[in-house]
């Protein structure tokens, strides 16, 4: 599919097309692109009745199924024969699921330059209950591999009123403290407001706590306590008129280094 302007126009018809074609979904996943976040898109969702959600700014893993599917159709363009590659994805089995795109989309395995029996491409639909399980399974076992690997915890939960600061990845240093307002619709973005007044969206590991600084407040106790140390360190004191010891010179016999130090002299062995 072709998309030679990168408008919403454009972006709506391509997309009226796949809904001809296949139908109109439940919901819609894209990122925070212009193209999707303009009044014009909005409108096109409530028009043809589905939901629309967006990842978290600035965190394309948000929206990784999108970049994994993108980096196969760029494998799949490299081929000499483009259209080939794209029959042998289609008809070729899922680890996380057990079958093709091809038999999870229309009920039954796609006749490919494979020789195959003829009753394997009988209509069969696979259990839904099933591939929703194993594919749940297969990504929890995913996500549980690749947090030991990276050491990836959990962060604390923010609640409406704290103090964070937010950093983006491109950017070098955390910005002034912002307010926490309220969680947000999508999963793991949060809504804060800046110091200028401005409310943003922000992923979790775009933020991280303020420290609390606590005001200092002087008691009748405390100042008290001040006076009676501060006339006890003048009592310690030195008196400027009392003799100081001179430090002790080293004998005009000794020799003396530009650093202090005594030199003394080698004793040798009269043989």
């Amino acid at each position: 599919m072709a998309l030679p302007k990168q408008s919403t126009t454009a972006v709506i018809q391509k997309i009226k097309g796949v809904f001809a074609r296949y139908g109109i979904p439940d919901e819609v996943v894209s990122d925070n692109g212009p193209q999707f976040s303009s009044a014009e898109f909005k409108e096109f969702a409530k028009q043809f009745d589905f939901k629309h959600c967006t990842s978290s700014p600035h965190h394309p893993q948000g929206n990784g199924h999108v970049e994994r599917a993108v980096q196969t159709a760029k494998k799949i363009m490299r081929q000499d024969d483009p259209l080939m590659a794209l029959m042998c994805y289609r008809s070729t089995p899922c680890s996380s699921t057990g079958y093709s795109p091809a038999e999870l989309l229309m009920g039954r395995k796609i006749r490919t330059t494979l020789p195959v029996l003829e009753k394997s491409l009988l209509p069969k639909w696979p259990n839904r209950a099933m591939v929703r399980n194993k594919d749940s399974c297969e990504k929890i076992k995913h996500a549980y591999f690749f947090n030991r690997r990276h050491g990836a915890r959990a962060l604390p939960v923010l609640q409406p009123g704290d103090a964070v600061f937010s950093k983006l990845d491109h950017e070098k240093s955390w910005s002034l403290p912002a307010t926490v307002q309220r969680e947000s619709t999508t999963p793991r973005s949060i809504i804060i407001t800046t110091s200028q007044g401005t409310e943003l969206r922000r992923n979790r590991r775009h933020l991280q706590s303020a420290p609390i600084q606590r005001p200092t407040s002087s008691t009748p106790e405390d100042i008290g306590a001040a006076q009676t140390c501060s006339s006890t360190s003048v009592d310690d004191t030195v008196p400027v008129n009392q003799s100081v010891a001179a430090p002790a010179t080293p004998a005009p016999s000794q020799t003396v280094t530009r650093s202090g130090r005594v030199c003394k002299p080698v004793h040798r062995m009269d043989l």
